[in-house]
């Protein structure tokens, strides 16, 4: 079976091209503009002007004014949700995943183990709301950001929108319109909530806890380790220490909505998975969804190329940044032996 690499390697530089340079990531970026790799490039497209492999079929069987195909062309099927893995393509994947309806977007910079004032670069992910039970009003950063939380608005916006950063399966950062952080005011008394800090660190993360009978229904640990209450529409503060159950007459139970558009990816699904199950999960999918026996399947219905795509943090393997996992290069390497 005949595979056209030149075809992969140029899905590979483009793949890199849009994907990493507009993304920014530093590390690959210095694998992109080293001199080996413009080599690498140079020497592939030279390739690619003189092979008489390169065609202009699109993946599909072009027959001449005969009706007869010629053996030379490409026939290909496309393997996506293998090495990338997403959402709509296999659903299942984020089932497991808790508090999967709360994933978010990536980071654009090198993500450091520890929290660190440095990391400002990140992506939004979902937009949340919370509205107070005990006064039907919606929590606002007043002024966007700056000051403190209150919870006087009838309705929700931009002051009452808060972009969230998941730390793990429930702790995360929330930002706010002006793109600071909502956290303990531990200039103050300690238990006022402001949305002043910059970066996150500690005091701006937070744990949400639902209630399993009504996930809507959600309580907002703070890191002092109460909960935020809503004491009147202009004090928020985080010293409700009681677990007295999700009536509306708990003032430190807020209904959840959640806006902006659902992301699933393979960001989404490692980081929602966490370090430890992430890779079982996705060694799992890589060994499963695409097999050897359907190479040779792929072949014996004639076709002659795959069409494979790859994510940008392959070139770090075995290391990717997190929350990505290593071993993706390796199933690579088998779908070539697996090609020949």
């Amino acid at each position: 079976m005949r595979f056209h690499l030149v075809g992969f390697i140029l899905y590979i530089y483009i793949y890199i091209h849009t994907h990493i340079r507009n993304r920014r990531v530093k590390m690959v970026e210095n694998i992109y503009t080293s001199s080996a790799m413009k080599l690498f490039i140079i020497s592939f497209f030279l390739i690619i002007i003189c092979s008489s492999m390169f065609s202009l079929s699109n993946g599909r069987s072009v027959p001449d004014d005969n009706g007869i195909v010629n053996p030379g062309a490409v026939r290909a099927v496309n393997l996506g949700g293998w090495l990338v893995t997403e959402g709509w393509i296999k659903p299942s994947l984020f089932d497991a995943i808790p508090n999967n309806d709360l994933l978010i977007a990536s980071w654009t910079a090198n993500v450091q183990a520890t929290y660190s004032a440095s990391i400002v670069d990140k992506e939004d992910g979902r937009g949340v709301q919370f509205k107070s039970v005990a006064v039907s009003k919606f929590l606002c950063a007043e002024s966007g950001g700056g000051t403190i939380l209150v919870a006087n608005r009838t309705s929700a916006s931009g002051w009452e929108t808060f972009s969230l950063w998941r730390i793990n399966q429930s702790s995360f950062n929330f930002r706010v319109f002006n793109r600071q952080f909502v956290g303990l005011d531990i200039a103050g008394n300690g238990i006022d909530i402001v949305a002043a800090a910059n970066a996150p660190v500690v005091a701006e993360t937070f744990e949400i806890q639902r209630n399993p009978d009504d996930f809507c229904r959600v309580r907002i640990k703070a890191p002092n380790g109460f909960f935020l209450q809503v004491k009147t529409e202009e004090l928020v503060t985080a010293d409700y220490e009681g677990n007295d159950g999700w009536g509306n007459d708990n003032p430190s139970v807020f209904i959840l909505t959640i806006s902006g558009r659902r992301l699933r990816g393979e960001y989404q699904l490692t980081n929602g998975y966490g370090p430890l199950l992430a890779p079982q999960i996705m060694k799992e999918h890589w060994s499963t969804f695409i097999v050897e026996e359907d190479f040779k399947y792929i072949k014996s219905n004639g076709l002659n190329a795959v069409r494979i795509p790859v994510g940008w943090w392959i070139a770090s393997d075995p290391s990717p940044p997190k929350p990505y996992v290593a071993g993706s290069l390796q199933v690579l390497d088998n779908a070539f032996v697996w090609s020949e």
